[in-house]
């Protein structure tokens, strides 16, 4: 029986822990722009609120009269609270404010998370290889962003219409079209922006040429290899 009750505060632990998790509100934010945390609509009790970046104190709001607001170093310039003190806007992002943010009002702390990643350069498009074997390329071309503090980066391929979401993509294509415009894009996508680049001139993307040797290639039929 004394294992039944261990069994079963074990289960209703986890769901506490869940559930607190679930009540956390994640925010995403772009590097430059403004975030506003608002919290449910508390009675204050006349006493002081105060709001944390981690376990380090931001700003306080004290009810006394006259009613007043201290923030701390770090945020005075880019802070902003509301007169109930029940919100707080951050303004001119870094990549830094990322974190936990907690605001206590007459003993109930309520938690926030903000994510914060930069905005995305355009992409770029390079030839991973070229293969030819007579009339007939196989290319491969990669689509990247260089730097850092983006997050995830999903990439999708349009090719003559047709769509893969991947970062690079094979497909054959007459020699003879390699100088004419195509409808080749890549897009490159976060949690906060996206960036398309199309790629108009294929022979000055891959200028060089390996010829296959014996190579027997299997892909679908695209536009221009028929």
């Amino acid at each position: 029986m004394e294992g039944f009750w261990i069994q079963l505060l074990a289960v209703l632990t986890l769901l506490t822990l869940t559930c607190s998790a679930s009540d956390t509100p994640e925010l995403i934010r772009a590097v430059g722009g403004n975030v506003t945390f608002r919290s449910p609509d508390t009675d204050t009790g006349g006493n002081n609120v105060f709001w944390n970046f981690g376990n380090i104190p931001i700003v306080t709001v004290s009810f006394k009269d006259p009613s007043q607001s201290r923030f701390s170093k770090e945020c005075e310039t880019r802070c902003i609270v509301s007169k109930s003190g029940r919100a707080l806007r951050i303004t001119r992002l870094r990549m830094e404010d990322a974190g936990t943010y907690s605001v206590n009002i007459n003993g109930n702390i309520f938690t926030f998370t903000l994510q914060v990643y930069r905005e995305l350069p355009e992409p770029t498009v390079t030839c991973a290889a070229q293969d030819c074997l007579d009339s007939i390329c196989l290319l491969s071309l990669l689509c990247s962003v260089s730097g850092d503090g983006f997050g995830d980066i999903s990439y999708t391929w349009t090719v003559w219409g047709q769509q893969w979401e991947r970062q690079s993509v094979e497909f054959p294509v007459k020699k003879s079209s390699l100088d004419e415009p195509g409808l080749l894009m890549c897009t490159a996508q976060n949690a906060v922006s996206h960036r398309n680049v199309t790629v108009t001139n294929l022979r000055g993307l891959c200028p060089g040429e390996s010829r296959g040797q014996g190579m027997f290639w299997i892909f679908p039929q695209l536009p221009g290899t028929g």
